[in-house]
């Protein structure tokens, strides 16, 4: 079943408190316990939880409603500064900051001089411009490329199946909503620290009506077995000789549904729509239970928690009494209606029950886990109560008939944890001291500036002449002074120079600026004036401040990305925990095109493991290894073969750091010649060497004209009286000698071959 859309804050607490059903005292109590019985008895259709609660006879029901009001009260009684920082931060994003001169003015006891912000209020934000690169980095680095996750069933060994569902669920959020609203909640995450997102499954359907031709039979519309018009030729068929009297085709008005969107979303929740345990180590209904306030119309929890009209009425005049006192409130609570009827609880018209329903209601949603139905056993639940005045369950039921595995719907994306909190710190309350400073000296430049545009002024009436009807003396551009005889005009009028303190507040300021980019991490616009740091402006400071931004940034992206990883994977879970249709798409383009179809019986029960894979951050990880691995092959070509034996092993181990699986096959092995030796070697050995080699070429060579020798000897086998061939005779003349014979040192052995010492 669909998860309600929901915003409200919780916590833990002990569940001793349902096990047994409390006595029923007052008159107040018995009647609230019959109208909680009475509003769930009424229901077109009760959940398991509602059904045992009803069974009690409503004083469960009643309590129930009692201590989760109680609890809810006290987590917000302890987030008050926190919802406070909240606002100031966020209006602070939005570059609003009267608040730091509202604050100077709600303190009366100050006796200190005025703060510079009660007269001049500027800010250059550079918290602001150091949260908007560190969100911008996180949403390319988690959703910067396509496919930004990987998902793989569990427990099938199905390869075509893993393909379709990482079709299917890429396909299925093509439309861009469910990465939109993460994106915001990296921005939230950023500014505040924390950011709160609810994943439901949303169903809109549009109900309306619509012309359609009908079969009409003497005038009125003909419907089949099912209660369905006529509409098509092939129901006439069936029909048959069921039709009688005078037809005809005529138009008849057929409501229709359209549903408008089907699928999971993401739902960010505002800081004041949230109540939970502060110090909780996590969210999570094991340490805190959850309340979440959501808003709707009084049609859609009429439609969402199937209440009848009376219902419905009841809880719109809920939602829009006024705060009343506590005599008030108990008054109408111990009012009979049998006996005497309070204003609230006159009947209604027709026209004013239409105006109530169509009013907006403000509700609190709970995820708790405790012992309600007295089993002595706990159990996690959901359920639904109006905020105040009434003590009444709306709609109940347990958490694992709406959620996967009974899992909490609501996920707390944390960009630095704070110890022993929930919740955590962003930029604007880790650089709230830079924020203030940087801009307080700001302030005093420029209203230094404007004091030194228009200096403190005096003017001495007594030397000027002035006229009988008097009155305040104005000096503007154009202005005549008429001093008296005898005097001048800096006898008349005087002004003050100020102290030019603006160098040194300018120092100061952007040696702000520079320590926000020391910590950070991200470059700024300053110059470097500090001793020992390298000026941004120059090429070691950039590299210097790249790498450093690079290393600190990576540190929270890599905690959201595993935080939004969980979050994505509960999305899956509960899509697919709804998936009842059968869906066809086209997957691919051009010739790969292919049709692909996932039924629900595909994904029944089915366990899937969902990665982030961070595309982009490995897209531009692998661009910057694939440089290295040119530069390095690069390097390795451009020495001699005799030195790539050594250094072949160095580059393929470099080259599978780079992730570079056939890093043996990238670098060939060096091909080794005794020319490639000669240098390396003593120049005595290498004139040695040299012989030897030409020696040996020479004896290859006279191999090679042996056998041409031996092939102009006379053919044994020849006809006869064939002409002899060429120098045929010469062989065996007499006198010849063999080739080398009778040369001096003939019978010495040549050198280079065997048995050469």
């Amino acid at each position: 079943m669909p998860l309600l859309p929901a915003p409200s804050p919780a916590a833990a607490s002990s569940s001793a408190a349902f096990a047994a059903p409390p006595a029923r005292g007052s008159a107040a109590d018995i009647l609230a316990a019959l109208r909680a019985k009475a509003a769930l008895v009424r229901k077109r259709r009760k959940t398991p939880l509602e059904d045992a609660l009803a069974a009690d006879g409503g004083t469960r029901a009643v309590r129930l409603v009692q201590w989760a009001r109680t609890q809810k009260a006290g987590y917000d009684a302890g987030l008050v500064q926190w919802r406070a920082n909240r606002l100031k931060w966020s209006q602070e994003a939005q570059d609003i900051f009267d608040h730091r001169a509202r604050a100077r003015r709600e303190k009366a006891e100050v006796e200190d001089a005025l703060s510079i912000f009660e007269m001049a209020n500027d800010s250059v934000n550079i918290v602001a411009s150091l949260a908007e690169f560190a969100a911008a980095q996180a949403e390319q680095d988690i959703y910067g490329g396509e496919p930004w996750f990987a998902a793989n069933p569990v427990g099938r060994a199905d390869t075509k199946l893993a393909d379709d569902i990482q079709h299917h669920l890429q396909w299925t959020f093509r439309d861009g909503r469910f990465v939109d609203a993460q994106c915001l909640g990296i921005d939230q995450a950023v500014t505040l620290g924390e950011c709160f997102i609810k994943t439901l499954y949303a169903t809109d359907v549009d109900e309306h009506e619509a012309a359609t031709p009908c079969l009409h039979a003497d005038g009125q519309p003909v419907v089949d077995a099912l209660g369905e018009y006529v509409t098509s030729d092939a129901q006439v068929k069936k029909m048959g000789r069921r039709l009688k009297g005078k037809l005809e085709w005529k138009e008849v008005y057929e409501t229709r549904q359209t549903i408008i969107r089907q699928g999971v979303e993401a739902v960010p929740i505002h800081f004041h729509d949230i109540s939970f345990r502060e110090d909780a180590p996590e969210l999570d209904l094991r340490h805190t239970n959850v309340y979440v306030s959501v808003e709707m119309s009084t049609f859609e929890a009429m439609r969402r928690f199937h209440l009848s009209k009376e219902d419905a009425v009841r809880l719109a005049r809920c939602a829009e009494t006024r705060i009343c006192s506590d005599e008030e409130a108990q008054r109408e609570r111990t009012a009979d209606a049998t006996v005497t009827c309070a204003p609230a609880e006159e009947p209604l018209g027709e026209v004013e029950a239409e105006q109530l329903l169509n009013t907006r209601v403000r509700l609190i949603e709970a995820y708790i886990r405790a012992d309600v139905t007295g089993t002595g056993k706990e159990a996690r639940m959901c359920m639904v109560f109006p905020p105040y005045h009434e003590d009444w369950i709306i709609w109940a039921d347990y958490l694992a008939n709406i959620s996967p595995k009974a899992e909490l719907p609501i996920k707390c994306d944390v960009w630095e944890p704070v110890p022993h909190r929930l919740y955590g710190r962003g930029f604007f309350s880790k650089y709230a001291y830079l924020q203030t400073a940087t801009d307080n000296l700001w302030n005093q430049v420029n209203f230094r500036n404007e004091m030194h545009a228009n200096p403190l002024t005096a003017v001495h009436e007594e030397n000027l002449q002035t006229d009988e009807d008097g009155g305040a003396m104005v000096i503007g551009p154009g202005k005549t002074l008429k001093p008296k005889a005898g005097k001048r005009l800096g006898d008349c009028i005087e002004f003050a120079l100020l102290p030019d303190a603006d160098s040194r507040s300018l120092e100061l300021f952007q040696t702000g600026m520079q320590l926000a980019q020391l910590r950070s991490g991200i470059t700024s616009a300053s110059q470097g004036d500090l001793s020992s740091v390298p000026e941004s402006n120059t090429a070691t400071g950039i590299k210097s401040l790249i790498s450093r931004a690079a290393v600190l940034l990576k540190k929270p992206i890599r905690r959201l990305r595993r935080s939004k990883g969980r979050g994505f994977s509960y999305a899956v879970k509960l899509h697919y925990a709804n998936f009842d249709r059968a869906e066809a798409f086209v997957w691919g383009e051009g010739h790969n095109k292919e049709l692909v179809t996932i039924t629900p019986e595909h994904v029944r029960d089915l366990d899937i493991d969902v990665e982030m894979l961070l595309t982009q951050e490995q897209n531009q990880n692998k661009l910057q290894g694939a440089q290295v691995m040119m530069q390095q092959l690069q390097g390795y070509s451009g020495m001699p073969e005799t030195d790539k034996a050594g250094a072949r092993v160095g580059v393929v181990q470099a080259l599978k750091a780079l992730e570079f699986s056939n890093a043996e096959e990238m670098v060939r092995k060096p091909v080794v010649t005794l020319e490639s030796c000669l240098p390396l070697l003593p120049p005595e050995e290498a004139q040695k060497l040299k012989g030897l080699m030409a020696l040996q070429q020479q004896q290859e060579q006279a191999a090679q004209q042996q056998p041409g020798a031996e092939a102009q000897a006379p053919d044994q086998g020849a006809a006869p009286g064939a002409p002899p061939m060429p120098g045929a005779g010469m062989a065996g003349a007499p006198g010849m000698m063999p080739p080398g014979a009778g040369m001096p040192g003939a019978a010495a052995p040549i050198p280079g071959a065997p048995g050469l010492a």
